[in-house]
């Protein structure tokens, strides 16, 4: 019943009934000891007075018997008067003392040894006053007779009476003391008593009520450390209609909170909230779970052409496509199979167990799938995919690095145009060497290690030099000269080549000026990456340059590869047709390593071919690459373009090009790339009149 009390009332009632035991304490206290008090002055009052009074009238008759006796030794009445006023003043103490002492025993109730002493008095003052009387009646001897035989008498047995009382009230007041104590010490064990029934009556409700709190605290304890634990499922005891209740339905309340919060954090933090698809932290979560030396191949997938419906059809239609192309993936990927979206239209296919064979064979069926018409916003679209694959172990153990190698072989199956390219080792991987030169480059830029080479492109017709490609180099002040297949690459894939190729600009005009004041009409080609053609910012700079230089355009040629143009061939054309119209010239170079070259030389505002050096190696004995290298030719003898052939190494190459009537040749058999000075110092040899 108590128990069932809130902790406030249980604790107001508890003190109360404490401070009622301390109230009883101290009343029984104050009563014990107001009675030991009473008792001591009724001691003092009764037995000290009598003791008191006995004595003085002892003292009394013992100085009137003085008195007498000079009386009874001075003969002449004159000298005894003065004696007879001491004596009777003595006289009347000892009665005053005599009549007090008997209204004493009559108020104690008097006793044997207060009468005989009474009686005693009475006889002495009878025996007193007859001597007084012979005294007076001039008969000395007579009155000492009496005295000796009488009143002497009479004293001694008074002063020994007296003496008796005086002893016996001496033990009656030890006596009473005695009690006194005894009654005290039981006072005192009362007050002990009652006060440790007080301490042990607060203890045992002190007990009370902190078992009723401390078990049901400790237990809300032990549930909020499983909460903190991350154990939900904890039971949280029933509480009453107390605090403690109320504490505990709060503690539930605040753990099922907890936990749904939880639950909705965690599926926030490890899902797509477009698809509801796993994102790429739980990709990896789920790929640390499987044990070690496992077997398996990670996809990289992403949506062709997405970019283009996104942005013509709007956002809406491109996310309820990402949602349909979502649960296609889910449901085409097979048993086992974790599908992700790690960003935009890119996806990642965990498929634990496969090897190359049985990860190719799925794929291909997530493809097919995805090539059937989807219904997007009211939209009938078709749409692709394209995806690279790497196998674990072999292709790496570590998630992020095969997810970055499946993403490379996914980049070299766009470009190839295939659907599905495999990455097994670690291709397009930096070496620890190309890192470093990676963290070096911007600082290498500011330092202006950076230093241009030339290689001249010699007109077959005239044997003159009329075109010059800009290839850079790095000047390491350590490594010595790094060639640019050590870093240009990286440079693209981090967006840092954006900062080299204005640079490489600005020195190809300033080169470009000076060649022309010096009566040389050469152009020079710099070559532009993906991202360079597909910002307008670098267009600008270019236009800027040849105008703040007084540079005719043509003598800038830009040469674009074919994997420039596949990303955004749209924003790239776009761009290509705006640097023609502004004069400058344009070039395909690798011509013939695509599948889709024709195509660009078709709708492209090239002025320039140049055919890839797989095809201009041993052109004179090889009867396909020579007819293909003719065909090419001629073709661009139709469209009105140049051609250059590259990667020309000996004179017997050479000599068919010119027989073929190839424009331009370069290549190794007619120069290496060479510094801009030795560059300048070369082509004044070269093209002196013959």
């Amino acid at each position: 019943m108590f128990s069932s009390l809130s902790i406030r009332i249980r604790l107001i009632l508890s003190f109360t009934a404490l401070l009622c035991l301390l109230l009883a304490v101290a009343a029984v206290s104050l009563q014990r000891f107001q009675s030991l008090t009473e008792k001591t002055g009724i001691l003092i009052d009764n037995d000290v007075r009598l003791v008191f009074l006995v004595q003085r009238a002892n003292q009394r008759a013992q100085a009137a018997a003085i008195c007498l006796l000079r009386l009874l030794q001075t003969p002449g009445r004159d000298q005894r008067v003065p004696i007879y006023a001491e004596m009777d003043a003595d006289f009347a103490d000892f009665n005053g003392a005599v009549e007090a002492l008997m209204r004493g025993a009559k108020m104690g109730g008097g006793s044997e040894r207060v009468a005989r002493v009474l009686q005693l008095s009475a006889n002495y003052g009878d025996t007193f006053q007859a001597t007084v009387e012979l005294i007076e009646g001039e008969s000395l001897p007579a009155a000492r007779e009496h005295f000796t035989s009488k009143t002497g008498v009479a004293l001694a047995e008074l002063l020994t009476a007296t003496r008796e009382l005086v002893s016996i009230q001496q033990e009656v007041t030890q006596a009473d003391v005695q009690h006194l104590g005894e009654a005290t010490e039981q006072a005192r064990r009362v007050v002990i008593l009652l006060a440790a029934i007080a301490l042990v009556t607060g203890a045992g409700l002190a007990w009370v009520i902190a078992r009723s709190i401390v078990r049901p605290v400790n237990e809300a304890v032990h549930v909020a450390e499983a909460i903190a634990a991350g154990d939900y499922k904890k039971e949280v005891p029933q509480g009453k209609g107390d605090e403690i209740g109320a504490l505990l339905g709060s503690l539930t309340v605040m753990r099922d909170s907890i936990a749904s919060r939880e639950e909705r954090i965690l599926h926030l933090a490890y899902a797509d909230a477009l698809t509801g698809l796993p994102n790429r932290t739980r990709l990896i979560d789920v790929f640390e779970q499987l044990p070690p030396g496992s077997q398996g191949a990670v996809a990289f997938l992403d949506i062709d052409r997405f970019a283009v419906i996104n942005g013509v059809l709007g956002h809406a239609t491109g996310d309820c496509l990402l949602q349909e192309v979502g649960r296609r993936l889910v449901s085409s990927a097979g048993t086992g199979a974790t599908v992700a979206r790690l960003w935009a239209d890119q996806f990642a296919i965990l498929l634990p167990g496969a090897d190359a064979d049985a990860a190719q064979l799925q794929l291909q069926h997530v493809l097919e799938a995805l090539r059937a018409p989807m219904e997007a916003q009211g939209q009938r679209l078709d749409v692709e995919g394209t995806a690279g694959i790497v196998v674990f172990p072999s292709g790496g153990t570590d998630i992020i690095a095969l997810l970055r190698r499946a993403n490379a072989a996914r980049i070299l199956a766009k470009r190839q145009q295939g659907g599905i390219a495999f990455c097994s080792g670690e291709e397009g991987e930096p070496s620890r060497e190309q890192l470093s030169l990676i963290g070096e480059m911007r600082g290498a830029l500011s330092r202006d290690e950076f230093v241009v080479f030339y290689q001249p492109k010699m007109e077959l017709a005239s044997d003159k030099v009329t075109a010059a490609e800009a290839l850079i180099r790095w000047q390491h002040p350590e490594r010595g000269l790094i060639p640019p297949g050590r870093f240009i690459p990286f440079a693209e894939q981090t967006g840092f080549i954006r900062e080299i190729t204005p640079w490489l600009l600005r020195k190809v005009v300033s080169h470009a000026c000076a060649w022309r004041s010096e009566g040389k009409h050469i152009v020079a080609s710099v070559n532009l990456s993906t991202r360079d053609l597909l910002g307008h910012a670098l267009i600008e700079d270019a236009k800027a340059l040849v105008t703040a230089a007084q540079l005719p355009p043509g003598l800038i040629c830009f040469e674009i590869t074919e994997s420039a143009l596949m990303d955004e061939p749209e924003l790239a054309l776009r761009h290509l047709h705006e640097l023609a119209d502004f004069g400058f010239k344009l070039s395909i170079d690798d011509y013939g390593s695509g599948q889709a070259s024709l195509a660009y030389v078709k709708s492209l505002p090239v002025h320039e071919l140049k055919i890839d050096r797989e095809f201009v190696t041993d052109v004179d004995n090889a009867p396909r690459s020579a007819a293909i290298v003719r065909s090419t030719i001629l073709l661009c003898r139709e469209l009105g373009l140049s051609i250059v052939a590259e990667g020309a190494e000996t004179d017997a190459e050479i000599d068919w090009l010119r027989t073929a009537r190839c424009d331009l040749v370069q290549g190794y058999g007619i120069a290496k790339p060479m510094p801009e000075v030795d560059f300048r110092n070369w082509v004044m040899q070269h093209n002196l009149p013959a």
